[in-house]
């Protein structure tokens, strides 16, 4: 039997091709999802979580009906407690005045751009937002906020 006629046919060679090529891809595919499944699943689960934890609001509430708790602490009130720590030097009564304003802010308020309100002589308090100001415990909208807050410092 002559077998050089069978082994100089070229007419399944594309079959071959297709074969290895279509196994390569495949081979590819598999190691892609591998490498990238461990990420998927760990943003997927955090996902999970803050989906979980969001709270559904069902009704509308007036914001400017809004209030935070307040000690009844007044500018003056900061600025005497610093001067009983460190009377004479107004640097440092307004550091220690600060530091108690800080430590008092409510929560999702902070006095990170220390103002005060002279016309209530109460501190501005801003949300961690930067959207509302929080003056003697009554909550408003920064652009509809009617007072001229200043610097508290020295």
């Amino acid at each position: 039997m002559n077998t050089t006629p069978f082994f100089s046919d070229e007419s399944g060679a594309v079959t071959v091709d297709w074969v290895v090529l279509t196994a390569a891809l495949a081979g590819l595919g598999l190691l892609t999802l591998v490498v990238v499944s461990g990420g998927v699943a760990a943003l997927s689960g955090e996902i999970e979580t803050q989906l979980s934890d969001q709270e559904i609001v069902t009704e509308f509430s007036d914001p400017a009906a809004a209030t935070t708790p307040w000690n009844g602490m007044s500018t003056s009130d900061y600025i005497a407690a610093g001067q009983a720590v460190a009377p004479g030097n107004n640097g440092a009564v307004y550091g220690w005045a600060t530091a108690e304003a800080q430590a008092n802010a409510p929560d999702g308020y902070n006095f990170d751009n220390p103002l005060h309100d002279p016309a209530s002589n109460n501190l501005v308090y801003t949300n961690d937002a930067g959207t509302h100001y929080s003056v003697g415990g009554d909550v408003t909208a920064i652009d509809d906020y009617a007072g001229t807050p200043q610097y508290f410092g020295a």
